[in-house]
């Protein structure tokens, strides 16, 4: 079976041959494919020869790239507020921050397009705490995301590659749906779809995610973060915790029965995390094989 797992699955490595083994490992388990997921936060750009060094690096272990992590900005962006600003965020107020967010999206795009992957995944922030204190920026910052997704589209277009937005945790649910109605009436579908995080969508609406969101969006839906968790409390598998599939409350059986008929191309890819203590090629093989057992 063909599946996918995030390439930070342990941690974010900055040694190249600990880069390079973390790539090597994913592939001894079994996996087919990876999630580039490496600075998926932050400002960092990288050069033509890194894009072909990871892709030399997948060339070698025989892995794929079903898609890869965008960074929305500098660090810090995503505090519910639109009033701080950081250097690269796509959805500033300010221009020369903005115009420094798409060209770290375009950087993202450009590092998809060397991998061989069509897809890359994108946070967007809404900055929830003004829009129910101050209605009337809700018009401002989507100005400004329209701004900035309508730069993007011919360059994503060109390279063949979507923009998948994942839906986040912060905001409330209905704010959320929104968000996408509105994304997706404006774009097209070959330009802009979800990227479908089953943990973050579990926080905000329990297992009635799969009605509400998962099946209301199926015919956007490009992309999955696949793990598990028990919503909001204390104690193990609790909170975003990025658990195994199957390990948790999400109801898998009726979630797999929604994206077999969405627009989703497989192979399925999985966001999880190693515990601690954990050996590392034991928890792969035990990934992968939960992987085989809930999502096939």
């Amino acid at each position: 079976m063909e599946l996918g797992i995030n390439t930070d699955y342990e941690a974010e490595y900055v040694k190249i041959e600990e880069i390079e083994e973390s790539i090597r490992r994913i592939a001894a388990a079994g996996f087919s494919h990876m999630h580039w997921c490496y600075e998926w936060d932050g400002d960092y750009i990288y050069s033509r020869s890194e894009m072909e060094q990871i892709r030399g690096w997948m060339d070698k272990y025989g892995l794929k790239a079903k898609s890869l992590h965008s960074s929305k900005g500098s660090r810090g962006v995503g505090n519910g507020r639109m009033d701080v600003h950081y250097r690269k965020d796509y959805t500033s107020t300010i221009e020369y921050n903005r115009v420094a967010g798409v060209e770290l999206i375009k950087n993202r795009v450009e590092l998809a397009h060397i991998l061989g992957t069509t897809e890359i995944v994108l946070h967007m922030y809404l900055p929830y705490l003004d829009f129910e204190e101050k209605p009337e920026t809700k018009e401002i910052f989507y100005g400004q995301a329209y701004k900035s997704l309508d730069e993007l589209q011919p360059f994503c277009l060109e390279k063949k590659v979507r923009i998948c937005i994942e839906n986040l945790f912060e905001a409330p649910g209905e704010m959320q749906l929104e968000q996408f109605d509105t994304l997706f009436a404006r774009y097209p579908a070959e330009f802009l779809g979800l990227c479908l995080d089953t943990g973050h969508a579990n926080l905000v609406w329990g297992n009635e995610f799969i009605t509400k969101f998962a099946d209301r969006f199926r015919d956007r839906l490009y992309s999955v973060h696949i793990h598990d968790n028990f919503g909001w409390g204390e104690g193990k598998g609790h909170g975003d915790a990025h658990m195994l599939p199957g390990e948790c409350g999400i109801d898998w059986k009726a979630l797999m029965a929604v994206l077999n008929q969405s627009a989703y191309e497989k192979p399925w890819v999985m966001e999880v995390v190693k515990p601690s203590g954990e050996d590392t090629m034991d928890y792969l093989k035990r990934a992968y094989e939960a992987g085989k057992k809930v999502l096939a």
